[in-house]
């Protein structure tokens, strides 16, 4: 064979080989286009699956911490993306499982994990307030703190603090608790109060010395003025107590 029939047979072989690559890369899929998905790309997902998902308005959601791994993440064109949500949304730490498949194969899967705080009204007291001392509107403002650094009682509506009073003395600044404050009582110990006894058929009203502080609804201690005993009675409102027989 000719030197020049050599160097065609060699042309053609070496011809046959870039082909042959060629057609391996595609059928692997090393050749078919890919978009490289970063930070932004899965913060955009964990406020559309976790914080648009929470009862409180956006603006007031903020996205403290976020982190995603691996990154950054190739993706070919024609993936599907699938989220899951792992839990349900809440103010603290959520997690985001972000799937990337193709034709029914997993190709690579993405876990967000972000902390999310929310900025809530509530009740602060703006001056000192003594034990036993009843709340006024002077004595209450309302700020927004960090829902997750709060108490479950805390109090949001300065309707639901005033005209109660201090069980303690309280500071200044602080988010107000539901077990820091009490309703007043409307019956004091030692005030002479009536004393309702109802029966099926009779209503018997006597004089009762109160023996203890009261507050409506309450059972308290009374002393009858009439047989001076001491029964136990319910406190209806700040003149009159009640027991049944």
């Amino acid at each position: 064979m000719s030197r020049a029939g050599e160097r065609l047979k060699t042309l053609l072989f070496l011809l046959f080989l870039m082909l042959w690559s060629l057609l391996v890369l595609l059928w692997t899929g090393t050749l078919v286009r890919a978009q490289s998905l970063g930070r932004e790309h899965f913060e955009r997902l964990f406020q559309q699956w976790v914080v648009r998902a929470l009862p409180w308005p956006e603006k007031e959601v903020e996205i403290v911490r976020l982190s995603a791994e691996p990154l950054p993440v190739e993706v070919p064109e024609g993936a599907v993306e699938r989220v899951k949500v792992i839990g349900i949304p809440r103010p603290g730490s959520n997690t985001l499982l972000v799937d990337y498949l193709q034709n029914g194969r997993l190709l690579v899967r993405v876990r967000v994990l972000g902390y999310v705080e929310v900025r809530v009204p509530v009740v602060v007291l703006t001056r000192p307030v003594p034990r036993g001392a009843c709340l006024t509107r002077e004595d209450l403002t309302v700020v927004r703190r960090p829902l997750t650094r709060l108490p479950q009682d805390v109090i949001g509506d300065i309707r639901e603090a005033l005209g109660k009073c201090a069980r303690y003395g309280l500071s200044p600044g602080r988010p107000l608790r539901a077990s820091q404050i009490e309703i007043p009582p409307i019956v004091r110990r030692n005030q002479i109060v009536n004393i309702v006894a109802r029966g099926r058929f009779i209503t018997v009203v006597t004089k009762g010395q109160a023996r203890e502080d009261g507050r409506p609804g309450e059972i308290i201690r009374v002393r009858n003025l009439s047989s001076k005993r001491e029964i136990y009675a319910r406190v209806v409102d700040a003149h009159t107590v009640e027991v049944s027989f």
